[in-house]
């Protein structure tokens, strides 16, 4: 049986109900109570996760007890992707804001789908590219935003004549 929530999935869109079945005997459900870590920075990567219900933070360690939100994931939104192509550590914390119901792919299962349901495979990749693409751009803006701000932090005016950080150009 196809858990209704998966065909209003972005990652499975493409996917006809025979293929949702066969999917669906590949992910494992899990509950998650309001402010279980999912998993940390650093950890081994190994799956991707797909939220049914509830809502999910994902954060990343600036120093000390301080962390910064990065994204909130809610109904039909997947994260932790990368774990899915490389065991390279999460590169950020997932914890649940609220109770939640999650569904999680494994590397392995991934693996399966891709050797044996190849057009699946091909549906599924062509998805996390555009996801991918996606998430690259608005990374961008953040990162461009946060230069403009560390810009104004220090006075820097790219109309004045002042040089960057103090120092006169030569």
């Amino acid at each position: 049986m196809v858990p209704e929530f998966l065909k209003d999935v972005s990652l499975f869109q493409d996917l006809d109900q025979l293929a949702l079945a066969q999917l669906a005997t590949l992910l494992v459900s899990k509950k998650i109570s309001a402010g279980a870590v999912i998993f940390r920075e650093s950890d081994d990567s190994d799956a991707l996760y797909v939220v049914e219900t509830g809502q999910i933070i994902i954060s990343k360690h600036v120093q000390g007890e301080v962390d910064i939100v990065l994204t909130r994931f809610h109904r039909g939104d997947f994260f932790g992707e990368m774990g899915l192509f490389d065991a390279a550590p999460r590169s950020a914390t997932a914890h649940a804001e609220t109770d939640s119901i999650l569904w999680r792919l494994d590397r392995k299962a991934f693996r399966q789908i891709l050797s044996d349901y190849p057009e699946m495979a091909a549906r599924i990749c062509y998805r996390l590219v555009i996801v991918f693409i996606e998430r690259m751009r608005a990374t961008n803006e953040q990162a461009r935003e946060a230069i403009r701000w560390g810009l104004e932090a220090t006075g820097y005016s790219p109309k004045a004549d002042r040089p960057l950080f103090g120092r006169k150009s030569t």
